[in-house]
């Protein structure tokens, strides 16, 4: 019913009250719907999340719950998209962008990840946006989101990992139950797009006294054996702002603090960027300090950048591989973190590689890095610039002649 015929329904009906009741009454059985669904399950938790390049769906839930649960993420990932369906995500993710435009206005800063990639790669893989573009979401309908879902979400891209069931055979016969029918639908030949590194220049104005510079290189996929010089290269630079809370020992002797912030007083942020993907990757810096100190800013990062092509000795290398190997452990010290990089581990790689993290990290030597940072460096960069005085930063091609 469109607006105009429910405004003339209620004026004919002369009655509002009516309305109320018909809504107290739907509202009451959404409630006692939602406490029954409750009931049959005694609790758990469900996500999907989503980066450049894959879905995740993920959950965890008493050992009870398990088909459940199961079926609960079969339905949410496979299940054709009604047109209902499509209407209520185009709408969520409209107010998604509603909320982060909104809160753009307090973070001048917010979308420089997203600009850095899209200046890096351009308007397509790895360069659109995560949230989609704003001005395509009326475009958005059932049919594009099934043809979605029969390109990417097929049996030869799905991957089911689980921790913590007593039997293994019986949680592969759940499976095969509740996805037998996928082996009938014909794998889809889709291929994602291989990424591009094109490089290059952006500079937007905000209203802001800071200027903040991003620079960055393609450097190594993720199958590349030197990822792990990269992963040292950020630890040793790490991360470094004029506030931030927690104890001592918190990165003090990276060289973001020792190198940067202590030694330049217009420094009030600085940072490493390191990502990687299936076919590509970035490397570089980002600093951040008053609009009067725009160019000195950029010198003093570009020094930073060079100084890992100079020899790095035994005693910070072996700081920052320990500070390393200290935060992957970290991040894998609960099971559905360790399930996760399982997951992700077999997806990139085919294989089962964390156990040899440590062992990677300490095979790394000085020689490594030096040659891994000359390399990407040599290439051509991507400059990002926001912030007020953004005409005072030096063109991208007098940055790419002084570091070589």
């Amino acid at each position: 019913m469109d607006v105009g015929t429910r405004d003339e329904s209620l004026e004919t009906s002369g009655s509002l009250l009516a309305l109320k009741n018909t809504y107290l009454k739907t509202l009451k059985h959404t409630n006692e719907t939602i406490n029954y669904g409750m009931i049959q399950m005694s609790g758990g938790d469900m996500s999907m999340e989503y980066d450049q390049e894959r879905t995740y769906f993920k959950g965890h839930c008493i050992e009870y719950d398990v088909t459940d649960m199961f079926q609960m993420m079969v339905d949410c990932a496979l299940e054709p998209r009604s047109v209902m369906a499509a209407n209520v995500a185009r709408s969520k993710n409209q107010k998604t962008h509603d909320l982060h435009n909104h809160l753009s206005k307090y973070d001048p800063f917010s979308n420089n990840q997203d600009l850095l990639l899209r200046t890096a790669y351009g308007y397509k893989t790895l360069g659109m946006p995560r949230l989609g573009l704003e001005n395509n979401i009326s475009n958005i309908d059932a049919r594009v989101m099934q043809q979605f879902m029969m390109d990417n979400i097929t049996p030869k891209k799905c991957l089911i990992v689980a921790s913590g069931v007593k039997s293994h055979r019986e949680y592969v016969d759940l499976v095969r139950e509740r996805l037998g029918e996928l082996h009938g639908v014909p794998e889809h030949q889709y291929a994602r797009e291989t990424s591009q590194y094109q490089g290059g220049e952006y500079r937007t104005w905000t209203e802001s006294p800071q200027t903040n510079i991003s620079l960055a290189f393609e450097s190594v996929p993720w199958k590349n054996r030197d990822v792990p010089a990269f992963y040292i290269m950020q630890t040793l630079i790490g991360s470094a702002t004029a506030f931030s809370s927690g104890g001592p020992g918190k990165g003090m002797y990276c060289r973001a603090i020792t190198n940067l912030m202590q030694q330049y007083d217009f420094v009030d942020s600085a940072s490493a960027i390191n990502s990687h993907f299936t076919d590509s990757g970035l490397f570089g810096m980002q600093i951040e300090g008053p609009g009067s100190h725009s160019a000195e800013l950029m010198q003093v990062m570009l020094q930073e950048l060079h100084r890992l092509r100079e020899p790095i000795n035994d005693q910070e290398l072996a700081r920052a591989k320990n500070i390393l190997k200290m935060n992957v452990l970290m991040a894998m010290e609960r099971q559905d973190e360790r399930l996760e990089e399982v997951a992700r581990n077999f997806m990139t790689f085919g294989d089962l590689t964390f156990a040899q993290y440590s062992e990677r990290i300490d095979a790394v030597t000085s020689e490594q890095i030096n040659q891994a940072a000359s390399k990407v460096l040599s290439g051509k960069p991507t400059m990002l610039v926001t912030g007020g005085a953004i005409n005072l930063v030096p063109s991208v091609t007098d940055v790419a002649s002084q570091l070589n």
